[in-house]
């Protein structure tokens, strides 16, 4: 499992770590490893400006153009301030460095050279302005390659958004671990291609708010099917049926629930689509309910692992009465789409009938009519922290770096994904994939939301350009290969 910091646990595991070494220790070895990346990188008649701000982030900047310059590179140095603004570690390798320094309001753009920002780190809190934000859009309008060095400069660490205005680069070098704002916001988009790099910090786990989603957190887990399984004890998945314009979505979601490993999977659907199902999807079992009474009658009497509602159901008074029977009913429920929307005027009924044995799974637009009162300017993780202690179950917000929040604080962001996973059908897969994972025997809901996430994410990974959500369904026995055995199958 690896660790994600936000700037504030960043600060305080490196003050732990310069108890033990010099913290300028630390700076000269990320210095090694940006002229290394460089040298790797990019031929010795490649042009290098380096932007250093004035901190930590700057004297990791001073040491690696030091290196450049000695190894027969061309280098210019651009400086934040006068010299005499410059302090500690920073100052040490300014003086280090020897070389001339250009002052950065006297900027001038030069093509064909590689932009090495060294501004501002993990700790940047204010916004950038003035004649900084006019050379920062300036440098991302030019075909230069840049590398940002920790972090962009201008995106938070914390959540990944934009202060302002930031530098986008081809590559970052990220010291030690990720950082939230690699893998939120426009963070993932600014980072560009991200690599983590050791220098010299203890690789001793440490804990944190916050993990990045992969196998090692729950593959120990995952309900593979045993040699004397038969169908129903793969488990029984109910799906409430789709509205007749939107059975679609409801045989996306059975399809998925089955090829991930589920049994059984029964629709429950109407005279107006029982139909439309068995022509669609003749394999799937159906059963025909057309009121709440018969529905209740229906579940009295039936084995169920667990429930999808929601995909296409309808967002109104009907669906939120049949919901909250469902919820009172069934123990391991999954609630996305129009089975959350429908509460957007009874939200009380909605949190109170939520619990640690469901999931809910909603993208931003459903979340913010669910959870009017959180602040649309709060960070994601934020957002869905408040929203899981409101209702007391376990939170799957979609988006390009999905967050999974369990009922009990635990926090997962799922960065293995692909933005062809943005197409009408994609998160009724999801759904289906998620329900097909929990009940008893099987995965908990705050694994199964990982699990699904990252499985997810995978079929879109080595599927490529044109995705749809019919392909993320057929991607799914090679996903499942690739997870069991580690090999590239596609």
């Amino acid at each position: 499992m690896t660790e994600i910091f936000d700037s504030k646990e960043m600060r305080k595991f490196e003050k732990s770590q310069f108890l033990k070494k010099n913290s300028y220790f630390f700076m000269q070895k990320a210095g090694s490893q940006i002229f290394k990346f460089i040298k790797n990188n990019y031929k010795k008649n490649k042009k290098i400006i380096v932007l250093c701000g004035p901190g930590n982030n700057g004297g990791d900047g001073f040491i690696a153009a030091k290196l450049l310059i000695d190894h027969g590179y061309v280098v210019k140095v651009y400086v934040f301030f006068d010299k005499k603004n410059y302090k500690e570690n920073a100052l040490r390798a300014l003086k280090k460095y020897k070389g001339s320094l250009k002052k950065i309001n006297l900027f001038k753009l030069e093509k064909n050279t590689l932009i090495l920002d060294a501004l501002f780190g993990t700790g940047l809190k204010r916004n950038i302005k003035g004649k900084l934000k006019k050379i920062f859009q300036l440098i991302n309008k030019s075909r230069n390659q840049i590398v940002s060095i920790d972090i962009p400069s201008g995106i938070s660490s914390d959540n990944g958004k934009v202060l302002g205005c930031a530098i986008k680069a081809d590559h970052t070098i990220a010291f030690h671990r990720k950082k939230v704002g690699h893998i939120l916001g426009k963070g993932k988009e600014f980072s560009g291609k991200l690599k983590v790099v050791d220098i010299g910090f203890s690789q001793k786990k440490m804990k944190t708010r916050i993990i990045e989603n992969s196998p090692d957190l729950w593959t120990k887990y995952f309900p593979w099917k045993k040699l004397f399984d038969h169908k129903y004890s793969r488990g029984r998945v109910l799906i409430y049926g789709s509205e007749k314009e939107y059975t679609g979505a409801t045989i996306l979601s059975a399809q998925a629930a089955l090829r991930t490993g589920t049994g059984s999977v029964k629709i429950i659907c109407s005279k107006n689509t029982l139909q439309i199902y068995s022509i669609k999807f003749p394999s799937v079992l159906k059963s025909e309910v057309n009121n709440i009474y018969e529905l209740e009658k229906f579940i009295n009497k039936e084995k169920i692992t667990s429930l999808l509602i929601g995909p296409g159901a309808g967002s109104n008074k009907k669906i939120k009465e049949i919901t909250k029977l469902l919820l009172k009913k069934i123990k391991y429920v999954v609630l996305d789409a129009d089975a959350l929307t429908c509460f957007k005027d009874d939200l009380d009924s909605l949190y109170a009938l939520l619990d640690k044995n469901k999931i809910i799974t909603p993208h931003i637009g459903e979340f913010h009519k669910i959870f009017p009162k959180i602040n649309k300017k709060d960070s994601n993780i934020n957002k869905v922290l408040k929203a899981s202690a409101l209702t007391k179950s376990n939170i799957l917000l979609k988006g390009p770096s999905t967050i999974i929040v369990s009922f009990d604080k635990k926090i997962v962001i799922n960065n293995h994904s692909s933005s062809e996973l943005a197409v009408i059908g994609s998160g009724d897969v999801l759904s289906g994939i998620i329900v097909s994972l929990i009940g008893k025997k099987k995965m908990n809901p705050f694994l199964a939301g990982c699990t699904a996430a990252w499985l997810h994410g995978d079929v879109a990974k080595n599927f490529g350009k044109g995705l749809i959500a019919e392909d993320i369904v057929k991607g799914m026995p090679a996903a499942l290969k690739r997870l069991k055995y580690g090999k590239d199958i596609k």
